[in-house]
């Protein structure tokens, strides 16, 4: 019987991280992307009038990294996670 049980664990606890890997990791990300593009030009001081010239991004199982360089406002890079590993809505912050 608690052979059976710790089976059935197992089952879900690999569901799981089959679960957060698809969404943090392969799912796709623009509006993740849209998020961080938009609170980076805040940090950046210069709003919607400056120009992205180079976006590069890494996605992990918890965070996943974003670094704008903008023409004339320089280089901000935002983290962004979710409020609990596989769910929740995506929060970012400039590091």
């Amino acid at each position: 019987m608690w052979a059976r049980i710790g089976g059935v664990v197992v089952v879900a606890f690999l569901a799981l991280v089959a679960l957060t890997a698809y969404r943090n990791v392969f799912a796709d990300d623009a509006a993740v992307r849209a998020q961080a593009e938009k609170l980076a030009r805040d940090k950046a001081g210069c709003g919607a009038s400056c120009t992205v010239t180079r976006m590069e991004g890494s996605r992990g199982v918890l965070t996943e990294t974003l670094t704008f360089t903008f023409g004339s406002s320089g280089t901000v890079t935002m983290k962004c996670r979710r409020a609990y590993i596989a769910f929740g809505a995506y929060t970012c912050s400039a590091s």
